[in-house]
């Protein structure tokens, strides 16, 4: 590391070296925003329809509404997201989200239980095209030396946002009933809207050199393939989101009423998860591994902890510890994993890397929601939970032994 970048990154506090970007400050405030209805919605949906008598499939149902819909759009998302202006992308998304479900609170006491897994494919096709424009943003509102202060810094709103939406989600359920909670959501949304308006940004490319709509997902592709540690991370993450989290979440609120005493016991277990995921962005803003793939794999395998930890399950306190442990492995490996993708592929195919990388992570967590139900019906709750938990740790561990994951490519800008 040269001397210079290293004043930089030991010189001013983060919040006064980012300060003096402030797109990035807008732009940040605003994904901090839809954040909150981000995490607010699946919590008051879920207990929606478990009180309207569904169960862990209907769960699972609802769940998996939002991951087809990314499976399904996000590459549209990465496509467009290298086109046009990306914070004009932002603006639209929030804004669709915003006046959906606004509608949807309004109707839904007229809203059959069958139809929330649709509403929840449509909240996340707003949410497919944000997420490519927002992440690939970032390397263009900030210097290279800030990349993970950067991506630190919006992981902690994302966070911390989720803390509130899944305890707001719970209480206002709770309290006053789920339209006022998708109320809430919307008007979330709608501010984050309004906070990146009129940000100044370059379109990313000019007419010329842009191709067709399928040979610009092409080249993206290609970026991506040639780069076997990309890959390879990809589908690790993907097997960790269809065996781990997909298990988890959707027995968690099940779990939580039958051993854990209701909904309140779930909101803090979702809270727990985001609130560990702080201290490891203060790290991950700060430390830079020589080998930062071997950071993150090997501290993914602590990830197994969260699908374990609901086999007993443990007590309502343990539980708490491990969701905790699994934000905070999730969010180191993602501030360094989102940094080495900013540094390694050229800006004209950031966009679709970065919808490429999401599309990877969610293919199969559609059907490991709509798998829960039946493999736990075949084989018991406790064993699908250690089954997903052991299948985490093991990818893991097996991802380190493809060369160039150990280094995360080490920068490498070959087209």
């Amino acid at each position: 590391m040269s001397t210079d970048l290293t004043e930089k990154r030991t010189g001013p506090d983060v919040a006064d070296t980012l300060r003096a970007h402030p797109r990035f400050v807008r732009v940040w405030l605003g994904q901090a925003s839809g954040a909150v209805g981000d995490q607010l919605l699946p919590v008051a949906l879920s207990l929606y329809v478990l009180h309207a008598g569904g169960g862990v499939a209907e769960v699972g149902l609802v769940l998996g509404g939002r991951a087809v819909s990314l499976v399904l759009c996000l590459l549209v998302g990465g496509v467009l997201a290298d086109r046009l202006k990306r914070t004009r992308i932002l603006f639209g998304a929030d804004l669709f989200r915003a006046v959906l479900i606004l509608t949807a609170a309004a109707a839904l006491p007229w809203l059959p239980l069958t139809a929330v897994p649709l509403l929840t494919m449509l909240m996340g096709a707003g949410e497919a095209m944000s997420r490519p424009a927002a992440r690939s943003l970032i390397p263009t509102l900030l210097p290279d030396a800030l990349l993970e202060r950067g991506n630190a810094l919006v992981a902690a709103a994302h966070r911390s946002s989720a803390v509130l939406g899944a305890l707001l989600g719970v209480s206002l359920v709770a309290l006053i009933g789920t339209r006022w909670a998708l109320a809430l959501a919307g008007v979330v949304f709608a501010l984050g809207a309004l906070t990146v308006l009129n940000v100044p940004e370059k379109a990313p490319g000019t007419p010329e050199q842009r191709r067709t709509v399928l040979a610009d997902a092409a080249h993206g592709l290609r970026a991506v393939r040639r780069r076997p540690w990309a890959m390879a991370v990809m589908f690790t993450v993907c097997l960790h989101l269809f065996a781990g989290t997909a298990t988890a979440l959707t027995l968690l609120p099940v779990i939580s009423r039958d051993h854990f005493g209701g909904d309140v016991a779930y909101g803090v277990v979702l809270a727990s998860m985001a609130v560990g995921a702080l201290p490891a962005i203060v790290v991950a803003g700060r430390w830079r591994p020589r080998s930062p793939g071997t950071v993150a794999m090997l501290v993914l395998t602590v990830y197994a902890l969260v699908p374990v930890s609901l086999a007993a399950p443990f007590p309502l306190a343990g539980v708490v510890v491990c969701f905790a442990l699994g934000g905070f492995v999730v969010e180191l490996y993602f501030v360094y994993w989102a940094s080495a993708l900013q540094r390694t592929f050229p800006g004209d195919v950031l966009g679709k890397v970065f919808a490429l990388d999401q599309l990877s992570a969610y293919a199969l967590l559609p059907l490991g929601y709509a798998l829960v139900g039946p493999v736990v019906g075949a084989f018991g709750t406790t064993a699908t939970l250690l089954g997903g938990g052991v299948l985490v740790a093991a990818s893991s561990l097996l991802c380190l032994l493809v060369p160039g994951v150990a280094q995360l490519g080490g920068g490498d800008r070959t087209r």
